[in-house]
């Protein structure tokens, strides 16, 4: 008995740090809820897969950041097409608030998505680079899009090849 109380208190701060939610208004200003359809862009990988949206096996579920499959990318094959929303998530990952929405592609395979990361890759459309206001202004200033995601990958919430990848992707607007 006292091995399983150990056990779940070991295990009890894991499973909490994420927190289902069943809607999610997205840095493009879309409100995203269960078994919505996200509009996919094209993958920004340099062989045109999918960086944000990563292979999760079967579907099964896991424990919050848990790797079932090696985190292979969605394949470019789906550029233009569509996912359905299964499951959303807000957890915090290196003191950051971070969305994962699990979605389907079609088959029995699920895949991870950190939604807002993907809209600022344009993996996701409407994508924040390509939000403009009425006035045709864009809506982030690319040098402050650039000093966020410098900020994010010194705090250790992106790698520096998620940077230098979405650096890219602003300065070639």
């Amino acid at each position: 008995m006292k091995k399983i109380l150990l056990l779940a208190a070991v295990l009890m701060p894991m499973v909490t740090l994420a927190q289902t939610i069943k809607e999610y208004k997205a840095i493009n200003g879309v409100t995203y809820h269960l078994n919505d359809t996200v509009r996919l862009g094209k993958g920004s990988k340099d062989t045109g897969g999918f960086l944000y949206i990563e292979d999760r096996g079967l579907g099964l579920p896991t424990l919050p950041g848990a790797r079932t499959s090696g985190g292979r990318g969605l394949p470019k094959d789906f550029a233009n097409s569509g996912v359905v929303i299964k499951s959303m998530r807000k957890m915090q990952l290196n003191g950051v608030d971070k969305y994962l929405f699990m979605v389907n592609a079609g088959g029995p395979f699920r895949f991870s998505m950190f939604i807002d990361d993907a809209i600022l890759a344009c993996e996701v459309v409407p994508c924040k680079g390509n939000t403009q206001e009425a006035n045709g202004a864009p809506v982030a200033d690319v040098a402050d899009e650039i000093k966020k995601l410098k900020g994010l990958m010194d705090s250790g919430a992106i790698t520096k090849d998620e940077y230098e990848a979405r650096k890219k992707k602003l300065l070639n607007q």
